[in-house]
């Protein structure tokens, strides 16, 4: 069994609902997301995937919450935009993007500073 991660940062600011306090204020993060692909097999280049490959597709999925106000944004404006919920969005996309058998998406982090995150682990 093999696990590989990949991360990037979004910049995006929030507004999370039924929260009183400091986090129904708007307020902006420098998102730290991280990807965990899990594998129990390598391909023939000896890969869980290759890094680059994992980078770009997770960077273009997270793109559309570059320096946008997420409350405005789908699935954001519906759903609360908090960092648990991000973690599940992210890791979902990514699924159905890269999960084909024998690779998994595992689990998303979302990091809101360098000391608060939040992990959305997939089932099955």
């Amino acid at each position: 069994m093999w696990e590989i991660t990949q991360e990037t940062v979004v910049a995006a600011a929030h507004k999370l609902r039924l929260s009183p306090g400091e986090g129904e204020r708007l307020h902006g993060h420098n998102w730290r997301i991280k990807a965990v692909v899990r594998a129990r097999e390598l391909d023939a280049r000896g890969f869980v995937l290759d890094f680059n490959d994992l980078g770009k597709t997770l960077r273009a999925l997270v793109e559309p919450y570059e320096h946008v106000f997420l409350n405005e944004i789908p699935p954001f404006d519906d759903l609360n935009p908090s960092a648990e919920n991000l973690a599940r969005v992210v890791a979902d996309n990514l699924a159905a993007l890269v999960d084909d058998g024998r690779v998994r998406v595992l689990r998303v982090e979302v990091w809101e500073n360098d000391t608060c995150s939040a992990t959305y682990f997939r089932q099955g």
